[in-house]
């Protein structure tokens, strides 16, 4: 399946279609003025694990206190 190249306004509009694409093993490239900003690749591929494995430290635990307080936010708007 090709790669297809979206700028980052095209991904807004049509982002469950870029989904789907991937879904079904393509690849989709996402670009602003020109340079990649993401790669959106199947969930499957094995390959990216490989190269960029997880951390523990990258999640957070029940256990784990809130990087920031939340209190006011329910007046934003």
């Amino acid at each position: 399946m090709p790669i297809h190249t979206v700028n980052i306004e095209e991904a807004k509009d049509h982002f469950f279609d870029l989904i789907a694409t991937t879904a079904e093993g393509g690849e989709v490239i996402i670009t602003d003025n020109g340079k990649a900003l993401a790669r959106l690749i199947p969930a499957t591929d094995a390959a990216a694990y490989q190269a960029h494995p997880t951390a523990a430290a990258e999640f957070s635990t029940d256990d784990d206190p809130l990087a920031w307080d939340a209190d006011g936010w329910e007046n934003v708007g």
